[in-house]
């Protein structure tokens, strides 16, 4: 059961009936948790207003800011031992619904390169791949991928993200990477970039990064750290390149 529920104000009548269960969908969501729209807003790093927004059916959010979203309220929740009314495989379904999207505009792309600015040859070779439409990762045939010794087995949960891309379940991969990037210890973060990289995930590892640039000072820090100590030097520049914008 919800521990409170809150008195929403009732929807336009003139939404449509996707508009209105996503909105509703929401709303049943938050109503799982105490944290406040204020909270909840510095989590998915947007407006109190924006998410507001969310919650009353006036525009959508990203499926990015959707899987923050969840996650925060995942983890109140299981502190709490309360159940979320939906999960979050059914909200990005009823958002991939949605009808408001115009016609011609393609949906942003599950895993993303930041288009950022780098040094020298890196740079160039960067900032070309990411003028180029992103696809989502295909792993590569099984005779293409680079092999890995017992010694250095790499990331356990592998074989799950590429079952999950090969079946086009991209949300889903996506968050998957997203939330290995935020909560996995530094130590850990090479060993899923390389694991991709290794399974010719290049774009995946990109974007594990990338997002991991957004963890506090201190944390980016002992991530690139342990890139020096695995000879990644490419990506240790890549992480510092993709966080200075951030917190400037």
């Amino acid at each position: 059961m919800a521990k409170r529920t809150q008195g929403w104000k009732e929807l336009p009548p003139e939404y449509s009936d996707e508009k209105r269960a996503f909105a509703d969908a929401l709303r049943r969501v938050k109503d799982c948790t105490d944290l406040t729209q204020e909270q909840m807003a510095k989590e998915c790093g947007v407006a109190t207003s924006t998410l507001n927004g969310y919650l009353n059916g006036r525009n959508q959010p990203s499926p990015e800011v959707l899987c923050k979203f969840y996650a925060a309220i995942r983890q109140d929740t299981d502190l709490a031992g309360v159940r979320i009314s939906h999960s979050l495989d059914e909200l990005l379904a009823m958002l991939s619904g949605q009808p408001d999207r115009p016609e011609g505009i393609p949906a942003k792309p599950a895993v993303r390169i930041s288009q950022r600015r780098y040094t020298a040859a890196f740079a160039r070779q960067r900032q070309l791949r990411a003028r180029k439409r992103v696809r989502v990762p295909v792993p590569l045939p099984e005779g293409d991928r680079h092999p890995q010794t017992k010694e250095d087995a790499g990331w356990t949960e592998l074989e799950t993200l590429m079952s999950r891309l090969l079946r086009r379940q991209t949300q889903d991969a996506f968050f998957m990477i997203w939330q290995s990037a935020m909560t996995l210890p530094a130590g850990e973060i090479p060993r899923v970039v390389a694991s991709c990289r290794s399974a010719g995930l290049s774009e995946a590892a990109d974007s594990v990064i990338t997002n991991a640039a957004r963890r506090d000072v201190y944390a980016v820090l002992r991530i690139v750290a342990s890139f020096h100590a695995a000879q990644q030097y490419e990506d240790a520049t890549l992480l510092l390149n993709s966080a200075i914008p951030a917190a400037s």
